[in-house]
This record gives structure tokens, sequence and C-alpha cells, in this order.
């Protein structure tokens, strides 16, 4: 397959993984207007499990564009969220329409591979909320951010919960999940313990998490009713 028309491409000089943009929807996604508002959400539970752990924090927030760029106006926004606690938050992102779009609004975000970044700079905390499910690399994932973390500092994680019910249900019924069209994998805390074990990382709390009240109150286990699940990789 032609590089430019893969997902990836390897190169032999700096024998890395590097991802080129041509499946991100970007600005194709949908606006969600219903959720703008002049202050962000107190009651999200992805959003407070990262602030809680940001709060006069040196930060870097991967992925933070979360697709369309003017879903910045969302009280669900996660950079929004951080930049309201953190101590300094440098955002990162590999939609660079969307990077320019947001810097032009004030914010600090740079264009950027989360499986392949080398900056003058280290962090206390690295956020990624959503993101390692569009990954192909999670070898250069893992890598890229231990390189850039203090000692003692740590990963936060947002992923897709693949037991919640109604993903199994529809699994069960139809052999396949309507999901993302960019995502790539699943996790759930098992695979991805394993996983971070394997780069000298430990998993830490995990919490499993839903937007929607519907869901909250479903009388059903609670890695089968949350949508996701969200958690700490703490370096050992």
């Amino acid at each position: 397959m032609d590089a430019c028309n893969s997902p990836w491409y390897y190169s032999v000089r700096l024998g890395d993984f590097y991802m080129t943009t041509e499946y991100l929807l970007g600005d194709a996604s949908d606006v969600h207007s219903r959720d703008f508002s002049e202050v962000v959400s107190t009651t999200d539970r992805k959003n407070t499990f990262f602030t809680s752990r940001c709060r006069d924090k040196d930060v870097l927030d991967l992925g933070c564009v979360e697709h369309n760029p003017q879903n910045y106006q969302s009280k669900y926004w996660t950079h929004r969220a951080l930049r309201e606690v953190s101590r300094s938050l440098l955002g990162m992102d590999l939609y660079e329409p969307g990077v320019a779009y947001l810097r032009e609004r004030g914010f600090d975000i740079i264009a950027g591979d989360a499986t392949n970044f080398q900056l003058d700079r280290t962090f206390e905390v690295i956020v990624a909320g959503d993101l390692i499910e569009h990954l192909s690399n999670m070898d250069g994932f893992l890598r890229s951010c231990r390189a850039h973390l203090r000692p003692g500092g740590r990963i936060l994680i947002a992923t897709p919960n693949p037991w919640y019910w109604r993903y199994t249900v529809k699994a069960a019924l139809f052999s396949e999940v309507s999901s993302n069209p960019e995502h790539t994998c699943w996790f759930d805390p098992r695979t991805l313990r394993q996983l971070v074990n394997r780069y000298g990382m430990e998993l830490g709390e995990v919490e499993f998490a839903s937007r929607y009240l519907r869901d909250r109150l479903t009388p059903l286990p609670r890695a089968l009713k949350h949508t996701s699940f969200n958690a700490e990789i703490k370096l050992v």
C-alpha cells in the first residue's frame, strides 16, 4: 500500500510509526450545539476524574481537539475543564485544522502525533481522554508518554467500556457494534493492566462511568451499565 494512502507508515530512517490524517473525521463530525455553555459541567464523571487529579499540576492533554473544534464551546470539553484547574496546560492533537482553529481562540495547543512525540519539557500528568481506542501504535504512545512524565507522574485515560450492556446485546444480535468509525480497538481494565505492566507502569484506580442518567440508574453491575471507564496509569 502506498504510504500516502495508508493510515500509518514506517520510517526506516527514524524507526518509528507516523500517523497520517486522512482517516480523521474532524470538521465532518457533528457539532453538539445543545451542549454549548459558558460554564463547564461539574457533574460529568470523565472530567471530574481528570480535574481532581490535575489541580495545580503541569498537564499535557493529548487528542484535545476531540473531532470538530467548534465543540470547544461544549460544557463537556475536557481541555476547557483542565484549563480551569491546572497550573500549566499544553494540548496536542493530530488534526491540524482543528489545532489552528483553537489556537486562534487563545488555546495553547500544538499539532502532533500522540504515538510519536518529542517535546522539550516534562509533565506531572498526561491526559488521554477517549484517545487510546483511536490508536494503531500503543507502543509508541506509551513510550512517548513515559519519556515525558516526571517521577511519580501519571497518565489518565478514558475509553469506551466494551462490556456495556447495549454493546453486548448488539454484538450478540448483529455480530458487530456500531461505534466511532475511527476506533481501532477495545480495552477493558484487565487488558489495559497487562499492557501497561509491560512498560514498567501499573494500573491504578479504575472508575466506570456514564454521562447519561438512564445508564446510571440501570439495575446492573457497574461494569455492565456504564458506557466507559476512566483509569490512572502510574509509573512504577
